[in-house]
């Protein structure tokens, strides 16, 4: 009878710790969607300014705010599992399932490079927020598997949608205009929810 009851005050501790845990990486997950979202959201508004011509900016500077978005993504992914590690063993597995989505794009990116080299065209480079879209809706379907919440599943769908439209406008400038605001959509006001879900739900903990 004793071991029965420790066994259970074990179980409630170990919850307590996963609840904690989970918490933390819902933040640590939303911190990283914003700098998704609204990193590349701006670099591609600055790549639609430039080939709009609505703005100043030069086909140069377009790409150094590529360049500038990747090293500041990059920054905040790599402080975001920092922080993760220190949370426990759950945060740690949801780091994972990021790193795995964030190789699965640098090797896709990798491939559309060196095949633009190849074949000297850059249809190839144009298609790839396509890629990315079509990549947030799988992730956002997982997650709308397991947590059974509508607006993930719309998101989903939105996501899937917005890959869509962007194959449709890979001719035209407007495809970068359209792909900001889908990453602002998609990525970045979700990482603001999960953020804000998880600040609330921390301190209904405490």
């Amino acid at each position: 009878m004793t071991d029965d009851i420790q066994a259970i005050r074990d179980d409630i501790a170990y919850l307590k710790a996963l609840a904690q845990g989970g918490q933390d990486s819902v933040s640590e997950g939303g911190m990283i969607l914003i700098a998704a979202g609204g990193f590349y959201g701006l670099a591609s508004l600055v790549q639609w300014a430039s080939l709009a011509r609505v703005s100043p900016v030069t086909p140069a500077m377009a790409n150094w705010a590529w360049l500038a978005a990747l090293v500041l993504f990059f920054t905040t992914l790599f402080v975001a599992k920092r922080r993760q590690a220190r949370s426990g063993q759950r945060s740690q597995a949801s780091g994972m399932a990021w790193t795995g989505i964030g190789w699965g794009l640098f090797v896709i990116f990798c491939a559309i490079a060196l095949a633009t080299w190849r074949t000297r065209t850059d249809l190839l480079i144009r298609f790839s927020p396509a890629i990315v879209l079509t990549l947030y809706g799988a992730a956002w379907m997982v997650a709308a598997m397991v947590t059974r919440k509508t607006w993930l599943w719309l998101t989903a769908a939105g996501s899937f949608v917005g890959a869509l439209i962007s194959a449709w406008l890979i001719k035209d400038t407007a495809q970068y205009l359209f792909y900001a605001f889908a990453l602002f959509l998609l990525a970045f006001l979700p990482g603001v929810v999960f953020v804000l879900a998880a600040r609330r739900s921390a301190v209904g903990v405490e």
